[in-house]
């Protein structure tokens, strides 16, 4: 009895080793799938065609949509999340900018006017730098738990359309990068609070159908430039090769 019982508390320093390996083993697995590159897309409707998926480009300091109707030379958005240098410990959110040499840069909203930029921690301070994330099914990007406050904005100059937030004060619908913003949270809370606030702005938000393609151009925002609800689609990097992404309609 008393060789069992020894037997037993030799044990237990195994059994505590192997949990705490499959919890380093959980962390890590989170922290590659939070640092796996993606590139981001969006549709459009230009020209009276049919809605085309495009991929977002950085130039100039905005994130372009390089659509075939009205394309933007520029460097291919190939991001990923990274957690950013401040004292809230946000979700940041950064793309490479060139290849050689090889650069990031940190993407973040003017918190003035809404535009989505990049540029180096300097240019970030004081503005909306997250946190970035994905939605419940990890096939949008958020922005302070939103994926659906994104709109393309045509520039009047060159006519190419380029990404900023539907509120042109800078907030992705949760506060300021000072405010109140939301913790992460499990994938059911998300579903029930995306579902909840759905059916609180189903007056305001605008209409999307299930790959994201907003059932009307609303061009009514204001009598500025047009602008068009859009949401952000993360395209992980693995069969991205095309310039413009086809339109499957078997896309969920």
């Amino acid at each position: 009895m008393f060789a069992i019982g020894l037997l037993t508390i030799g044990a237990i320093p195994t059994t505590i080793g192997v949990a705490e390996a499959i919890s380093a083993q959980k962390k890590q697995n989170a922290a590659q799938k939070e640092q796996a590159k993606f590139h981001l897309t969006a549709k459009l409707a230009l020209g009276g065609r049919q809605p085309m998926e495009a991929l977002v480009v950085l130039r100039d300091g905005k994130l372009w949509i390089d659509h075939q109707e009205s394309p933007v030379e520029g460097h291919k958005f190939t991001g990923y999340y990274f957690t950013y240098p401040s004292e809230e410990q946000h979700k940041g959110l950064v793309s490479t900018i060139s290849i050689d040499p090889p650069m990031l840069n940190w993407i973040y909203a003017d918190k003035d006017t809404g535009i989505i930029k990049y540029g180096g921690r300097k240019e970030t301070i004081g503005h909306v730098i997250g946190p970035w994330w994905w939605n419940a099914d990890e096939t949008f990007l958020t922005l302070q738990g939103k994926p659906d406050c994104f709109v393309a904005e045509e520039d009047p100059e060159s006519s190419r359309w380029f990404v900023t937030l539907a509120n042109r004060g800078g907030s992705g619908g949760g506060g300021t990068n000072d405010g109140d913003r939301p913790r992460h949270r499990d994938r059911q809370d998300k579903e029930d609070e995306d579902e909840a606030e759905e059916d609180e702005d189903e007056v305001d938000e605008p209409d999307y159908d299930s790959v994201g393609e907003p059932a009307e151009e609303d061009e009514d925002f204001d009598c500025g430039p047009r602008r068009v609800p859009i949401r952000l689609r993360r395209r992980m990097m693995l069969g991205m090769e095309s310039k413009y992404v086809k339109n499957d309609k078997n896309e969920g």
